[in-house]
């Protein structure tokens, strides 16, 4: 369990960047239709930046849940869980900046 706890760990730490330089509002590396097409590129990835914060801390919390707990069953739960809250908000966040090319 050990290892699997430290590869989350050290995911979640990668997300935790990456999160927080979205919400600074660092769009550098972004790219997809809907950035390509979107009028604000900073609002866009400050609005990204959050479910990646939420991924990050479900991704840490699954690590000591397996640490904790020893059971790897739980520990997929809160990955599952974690995953599935985020892309709907990811979804959320598309269908608000997408900009119909008819315009």
């Amino acid at each position: 369990m050990i290892g699997f706890s430290i590869m989350m760990w050290f995911v979640a730490i990668l997300l935790l960047f990456v999160g927080i330089s979205l919400l600074k509002g660092n769009h550098v590396l972004m790219h997809g239709r809907v950035y390509d097409n979107t009028n604000d590129k900073e609002k866009y990835a400050t609005a990204v930046g959050k479910p990646v914060l939420v991924l990050a801390i479900g991704i840490a919390a699954s690590g000591v849940a397996a640490v904790v707990t020893g059971n790897i069953i739980i520990s997929l739960f809160i990955i599952v869980g974690t995953v599935i809250i985020a892309a709907l908000w990811f979804v959320n966040i598309q269908k608000r900046f997408v900009v119909d090319k008819a315009q």
